[in-house]
């Protein structure tokens, strides 16, 4: 398998000081001195792969740390049946060893370089390729956070018309609250005023029983009062209830004499002089009684006054009078 170097110019670097020291190692011409330079090489080899190795942990993202990529030969430090060749020629005469060495690991590192390229070119296009990939998946992300941005903004506004009315409903709560604060206090003090009122009644209440009960005992006191009163006045009942029965059959009497003045022809007239008649038989009646407190008593039993009857007859209703 094949480890791919960390860029192209690093394998060209590669290929320049194996060549020189290929060139070195064939001006000298000994064996010891080719297996030394075939050491430093392999040397060269393990640092190269160190670097790349760091290289690759610096700058390396998941995305580009699949195990896809080519690799690059590994075949100076690993057993493979060109290793066990080399080794073999390594054993063998040094006049064999001087000629096929160089030649071929020139070979090994063009065919390196030429797998390399194309590995490069590989990972290249796939570089492409997933760019690509990306910058699409880009586009969708930022016209989906676009739409996302939208509605985020949509709901900023939304948030703000709630708050300002968030706001604007905690300064009524403020308010109510300050309201009812306020009422609450006034209340206090209502109920304080109750309880001084309430305890204030219970004792006018207290006060008015007392009243009631002095009271109670006048009324039956007055009951009592009355009763003998209304013993003492039922002969005056009496006589109250006699005179009522003369004034309702006077009324009576009445009753018939204006249904028969409906009778007549012309009844308001009828009315009018029977009114003027009594009006003026009240002024005799006044004149006869004025003149009869200025008689003296009887000259013969000096007891009664003169009884005078008054008879007068005025549409055929005769009306006396007596005096007393």
């Amino acid at each position: 398998s094949y480890r791919a170097f960390s860029s192209t110019n690093a394998m060209i670097d590669m290929l320049a000081r194996v060549q020189r020291m290929c060139e070195a190692t064939g001006s000298a011409g000994t064996g010891s001195e080719m297996s030394k330079d075939y050491e430093r090489i392999i040397q060269l080899r393990n640092e190269s792969d160190e670097n790349l190795d760091r290289s690759k942990y610096a700058h390396s993202s998941p995305s580009h740390t699949s195990g896809s990529g080519i690799r690059r030969a590994i075949s100076f430090h690993s057993t493979s049946p060109t290793i066990r060749k080399s080794t073999e020629m390594i054993t063998s005469p040094f006049y064999e060893y001087r000629s096929s060495l160089p030649q071929f690991q020139l070979q090994r590192l063009l065919d390196a370089f030429e797998k390399e390229q194309k590995s490069f070119n590989d990972e290249s296009t796939r570089s492409i390729r997933a760019l690509e990939e990306r910058c699409r998946q880009f586009a969708d992300n930022q016209a989906i956070l676009q739409v996302r941005l939208l509605e985020k903004d949509s709901e900023i506004e939304l948030l703000k018309a709630q708050l300002s009315t968030r706001t604007a409903a905690d300064e009524q709560l403020r308010l109510m609250k300050v309201k009812l604060d306020n009422e609450l206090l006034e209340s206090k003090s209502k109920s304080d005023q109750i309880r001084v009122l309430t305890e204030q009644a219970e004792i006018v209440k207290k006060q008015h029983e007392n009243e009631i009960r002095e009271k109670d005992i006048c009324i039956s006191e007055l009951f009592s009062k009355l009763k003998a009163a209304e013993d003492a006045s039922k002969p005056a009942f009496e006589k109250t209830a006699n005179l009522q029965s003369e004034i309702d059959g006077l009324k009576q009497q009445l009753a018939e004499k204006e249904a028969d003045l409906q009778k007549c022809g012309n009844c308001y007239d009828e009315m009018r002089k029977a009114e003027q008649l009594i009006e003026q038989i009240r002024l005799e009646r006044d004149e006869v009684r004025s003149t009869l407190n200025k008689i003296p008593t009887c000259v013969i039993c000096l007891d009664k006054r003169v009884r005078l009857i008054l008879i007068r007859n005025n549409s055929s209703k005769l009306i006396r009078d007596k005096i007393d």
